[in-house]
């Protein structure tokens, strides 16, 4: 949206509105992390997220086409997917930190609430427009962005909705999924996916998380 201010007083006296305080309010917060050594650790996840695929047959949500794993990844065994499960909750834990006051020694507890999956896509396969009612965070990683075709538009692009209803200045978040990338963000904030075309798999996880905010001392 592009904005322009005009001069409509004379002698350069404050246009368009007096001084004052400027307020943000209730802002939707976005958490966006890159792996370290992503490229080394998605070789193992990946390979992980396809021996599931051939003893699990997969659930229906949002996904159209595709593989949905069951929601059980939160106890999957293997010990990449332990690490990853880790450094998700540490993202969420972080992004706590930014909206509730901590003080020294408060602890964040984050737990899993309603389940983490896989969504594997393949051409053709897409995400409905969705959310994850009764989180508090959600968290999306990216293992594998396959191999998009170019000269399709908003091909397999990740889009957040605008929450505000009527907002006639309201418009979506944009994201091209990349393979190494976490987003957390609030579990209601809805958001859907475009179709997929390309080679490959697109392959991302899914988590839904609780927190607990752990006082050690009174508030004053």
């Amino acid at each position: 949206m592009n904005t322009q201010m005009r001069d409509t007083g004379a002698g350069g006296a404050a246009r368009g509105c007096a001084p004052g305080e400027l307020s943000n309010l209730f802002p939707t917060v976005l958490l966006r992390r890159r792996m370290p050594d992503a490229a080394i650790r998605n070789v193992r996840l990946r390979e992980i997220v396809l021996e599931h695929e051939k003893t699990d047959a997969g659930v229906g949500h949002s996904n159209v086409g595709g593989w949905h794993s069951s929601a059980d990844l939160w106890d999957w065994p293997e010990p990449e997917m332990r690490a990853l499960c880790d450094w998700v909750k540490l993202g969420a834990q972080d992004l706590t930190a930014t909206v509730v006051p901590l003080q020294p020694g408060d602890d964040v507890n984050v737990m899993p609430y309603g389940g983490a999956w896989v969504n594997l896509l393949r051409d053709g396969g897409y995400n409905k427009v969705h959310n994850h009612p009764g989180a508090v965070w959600s968290a999306v990683y990216y293992v594998a962005a396959g191999e998009p075709d170019p000269s399709v538009p908003g091909n397999g692009l990740f889009e957040f909705m605008d929450p505000r209803p009527g907002n006639i200045h309201g418009g979506k978040e944009i994201i091209r999924p990349e393979a190494g990338l976490l987003m957390v963000f609030p579990a209601w904030l809805y958001h859907y996916v475009n179709p997929y075309h390309g080679k490959g798999e697109r392959i991302s996880i899914a988590f839904n998380m609780n927190v607990e905010v752990v006082r050690t001392a009174p508030r004053r």
